[in-house]
């Protein structure tokens, strides 16, 4: 039997306030369009099953738009007659029973199997048990539910978590919980986890899939993808589903350097063309503050039209303090997003009420520009 195992797709997920000429988010439509690769790419290969292992969703409670294009992707592998396996991870799992998980619209569907009571559920596909442990509310109910698993001798175990050996790699996300190296028992076929983003082999036959995207730029040195898995043989085959797209420059010492070398030394490290549609950090070590004030920014502004993304982050000589100043055009409002983004990865802005925050914050700025607009007309 072959499997697909993927996870943390994160639909929904939006950042660095870039548009396509609709309005829409890049980042967001390019989440929609790799997920909707994977689904053809997956159809191409004809599994005999597809485990997701968690966070489809980014968010609990998601938007119209990311619930439609996981419908999609899931009446694709219906017409094929693939059946999916999936478990809720910490970001598309509601935090308490009063509330209700969106995977609760897609249970009926021919072929699809979702664990998302935050308990144990055992669900036969083929000539396989697949014993799936999606998020649960208490880091304790993880050992309680694995010990309700009952082996058959032909057993996967599907599971959600940052195993306690990768704890250096947290991602200090909401619900984020810690599994026990104890779970990756050696008399499962394999051991699919979801949560960690790079690709990554624990044990002989315990893997995470990691993400179909980037979602920082800690994450641009992973391998960005799916696997596909021989429970016979044990084999698991990575299978890219784009092609890299997040460069994360390795650092400039730009001691003693002055504002028109810096300048092109960033235009030739990067060319218009070759960072086109992908997102771009560079890292400006020891710049003196003088000499990055005095940047011509109207040439490296056709990189940042060019590039999805392009971040230039100074690390000034005189101080210990970075900052981190993208190249591109925004709005106020735009830039005060970024900023509380950014904010909220350092964990000064609660994770739960951060978009609330957000939308609020932006909200609030648009109207002061507004107001300060109509007043230079009224003065004139």
């Amino acid at each position: 039997m072959k499997i697909i195992h993927l996870a943390d797709s994160h639909l929904g997920f939006s950042s660095y306030s870039r548009l396509d000429e609709h309005g829409r988010n890049r980042i967001e439509e390019m989440v929609y369009s790799g997920f909707e690769q994977a689904i053809e790419k997956i159809i191409e290969l004809n599994p005999d099953a597809v485990v997701h292992a968690g966070d489809v969703f980014h968010h609990v409670r998601p938007k119209i738009k990311p619930l439609v294009v996981f419908q999609r992707g899931l009446l694709r592998l219906m017409e094929e007659n693939i059946p999916v396996i999936i478990i809720s991870g910490n970001h598309d799992a509601p935090k308490s029973f009063s509330s209700t998980s969106p995977f609760r619209l897609f249970e009926d569907l021919r072929g699809v199997h979702i664990a998302q009571r935050y308990e144990y559920e055992r669900i036969e596909v083929g000539d396989h048990y697949f014993h799936c442990i999606p998020f649960c509310l208490e880091p304790q109910d993880y050992l309680t539910e694995f010990e309700k698993i009952e082996r058959s001798g032909r057993d996967v175990l599907v599971m959600h978590g940052l195993v306690e050996s990768l704890k250096n790699r947290k991602m200090r996300s909401v619900g984020e919980h810690e599994l026990k190296d104890s779970f990756l028992k050696s008399d499962f076929d394999y051991i699919a986890l979801g949560h960690f983003h790079g690709q990554a082999q624990l044990s002989q036959n315990a893997w995470y899939s990691g993400s179909l995207e980037y979602f920082n730029f800690g994450e641009a040195m992973d391998m960005k993808g799916m696997l596909l898995v021989d429970l016979e043989t044990g084999k698991a085959e990575s299978v890219p589903v784009k092609p890299r797209y997040m460069i994360d420059h390795p650092a400039i010492d730009c001691s003693g350097m002055r504002s028109e070398e810096i300048t092109q030394c960033l235009l030739e490290l990067c060319h218009v063309d070759e960072i086109r549609d992908k997102m771009v950090r560079i890292t400006l070590k020891n710049v003196s503050r003088a000499a990055y004030r005095s940047i011509d920014q109207t040439r490296l502004n056709q990189l940042g039209a060019s590039a999805l993304y392009f971040k230039i982050r100074p690390e000034f000589a005189d101080v210990e303090e970075h900052f981190e100043r993208p190249v591109d055009r925004r709005t106020l409002h735009e830039e005060f997003s970024v900023y509380l983004e950014e904010e909220s990865s350092r964990e000064l802005i609660p994770a739960k009420i951060k978009d609330e925050v957000v939308a609020y914050g932006s909200e609030i700025m648009k109207k002061a520009v507004l107001a300060r607009h109509k007043e230079a007309l009224d003065a004139s």
